[in-house]
C-alpha cells in the first residue's frame, strides 16, 4: 500500500494527527498540503517530462534567440539611413540605444502576453475536450517572462552595435 487517506475528526489540528500517527506508527503522516508539496516534488525529480520540457525550453530559448536577435539585428541594418538622420539631428548613442531597447521590450511583451495566452486557451481547451490534465503554475509566467527578457535584452545589445559603430556622414556620402 502506497498511502492512505484520512480525515480528521472536526476540531482536531491535521498537523497535531499527522505527527501522532507518525510517532505512534513510525510511517509518514503528511497533511493535504504536505502531501501535496510531496508528489508535485516526487514528479518533478523522477518524471521524465519534466526533463523533455526542460529541453524544449533550451530549445525554444535558443530559437528565440536566434530568430529575434536576427530579425532585430536586420531591421536596425535596414534602417541605418532613419538612425543616422537621427544623430545628425542631435540623437545621442543613448537615445538611439534606447529606442532600440524601447522596441525591444514592446516585442518581448506583446509576444510574452500572446505566449501566455495562447498557452492558456490551449490547455483550457485540452482539459475540456481530451480531459488532457493541464494547469498553468503561477511560476510560469515569471520564468517565460524572465527568459523573455533575456532573450531581449541580448537582441537588444547584439543591434545596437552598428548603430555605434554608425557615422552619420559615411551614410549620406554614399547616396
Amino acid at each position: 500500500m502506497t498511502f492512505v487517506l484520512a480525515t480528521v475528526a472536526p476540531g482536531a489540528s491535521p498537523q497535531l494527527v499527522a505527527r501522532r500517527i507518525g510517532a505512534r506508527t513510525g510511517l509518514r503522516a503528511r497533511t493535504t498540503s504536505q502531501f501535496k508539496t510531496d508528489t508535485v516534488r516526487w514528479f518533478l525529480l523522477n518524471s521524465e517530462d519534466v526533463g523533455d520540457m526542460a529541453s524544449m525550453i533550451w530549445i525554444a530559448m535558443l530559437v528565440g534567440f536566434g530568430v529575434t536577435g536576427v530579425m532585430l539585428y536586420m531591421f536596425t541594418e535596414e534602417n541605418l539611413g532613419q538612425y543616422a538622420v537621427l544623430q545628425a539631428l542631435g540623437a545621442t548613442p543613448r537615445l538611439l540605444a534606447a529606442m532600440i531597447l524601447v522596441q525591444a521590450a514592446v516585442c518581448g511583451a506583446l509576444g510574452t502576453g500572446i505566449g501566455l495566452g495562447v498557452c492558456a486557451i490551449v490547455g483550457r481547451l485540452a482539459a475540456a475536450e481530451a480531459h488532457y490534465p493541464f494547469r498553468m503554475m503561477w511560476f510560469a509566467a515569471l520564468i517565460g517572462g524572465g527568459m523573455v527578457v533575456l532573450v531581449s535584452i541580448v537582441a537588444a545589445a547584439i543591434s545596437m552595435r552598428p548603430v555605434f559603430r554608425l557615422e552619420a556622414a559615411s551614410v549620406f556620402a554614399g547616396r
